[in-house]
């Protein structure tokens, strides 16, 4: 299983807008890991015919990320939730499609597959497929765990926010981009993952609405994944001086809990 990393950052991205902190100033250099776009991440994995492309949630940065990474196919999208920097790039899917000659399958939680029918009305609807400047979805609501091209996929209830979001479970990788609370049962459902991406925007456990890295180590303790990156980080993390940061906050960093970055690939 090979995982891109497409983006690392919260709804604002990093570097934000007019911020001059230390963070957001570094991000602005060319090639620095503390650029962040809008968190989504891209799975090629065999199954027993070939390789397929999944990607998970199209945020406002999906065209560029999928460019820049060189992701050549996808051959479906799995959504986490509605929120806009997970949704907002729907439109775009019409590059994909088009070079694929292709209908595309998306999945994600009921109230997630009813926003995108709404905003994106004309996408399901094949009357406007005319012009080659609209892509067609087609959707499959989860309520469960799943069969995707011989794939056992596994949804990850979790609390974030209001709306209905789910992480995601294939094989022994987990995923987890958006999550306050997690009930005993989602963390059942984790155990025996070798890889970990989770939550972790800050170091602030007072967010009503995402984990802190704290919060992101506490479940590390509790499922003991080989390898653990953090994810969806807004600009008071910063890469340099991340392990510094950790000990500021009264802890010691684990070795296998590291911060993931826009492009990166991890093998599994």
């Amino acid at each position: 299983m090979k995982i891109t990393i497409l983006g690392s950052g919260t709804s604002t991205g990093v570097p934000e807008y007019k911020c001059q902190c230390d963070t957001c100033q570094d991000a602005r250099v060319y090639g620095s890991k503390n650029y962040r776009s809008r968190t989504s991440i891209h799975v090629e994995i065999t199954t027993s015919d070939n390789i397929k492309h999944l990607q998970f949630d199209v945020g406002p940065n999906f065209i560029d990320q999928i460019d820049r990474c060189q992701i050549d196919r996808i051959d479906a999208v799995i959504y986490t939730h509605c929120h806009a920097d997970h949704i907002s790039g729907t439109n775009d899917l019409v590059m994909p499609c088009r070079k694929q000659n292709m209908d595309m399958p998306i999945y994600g939680p009921t109230e997630t597959m009813s926003i995108l029918q709404r905003n994106f009305d004309y996408m399901f609807r094949k009357d406007t497929f005319q012009g080659g400047g609209v892509a067609h979805l087609v959707p499959n609501p989860v309520t469960g765990p799943f069969n995707l091209f011989g794939l056992n996929i596994v949804p990850i209830p979790v609390q974030h926010g209001t709306v209905d979001t789910f992480g995601y479970r294939i094989q022994n990788f987990g995923y987890i981009p958006d999550v306050k609370l997690m009930p005993s049962q989602s963390l059942e459902l984790l155990k025996g993952v070798d890889l970990l991406i989770i939550d972790a925007l800050s170091f602030n456990p007072g967010h009503p609405t995402h984990f802190s890295v704290q919060d992101a180590i506490a479940i590390w303790e509790k499922i003991q994944p080989k390898n653990t990156y953090l994810i969806h980080m807004m600009h008071r993390i910063d890469h340099r001086y991340f392990n510094d940061q950790c000990s500021e906050q009264g802890f010691d960093l684990p070795e296998s809990v590291r911060l993931s970055f826009d492009g990166q690939v991890l093998q599994l």
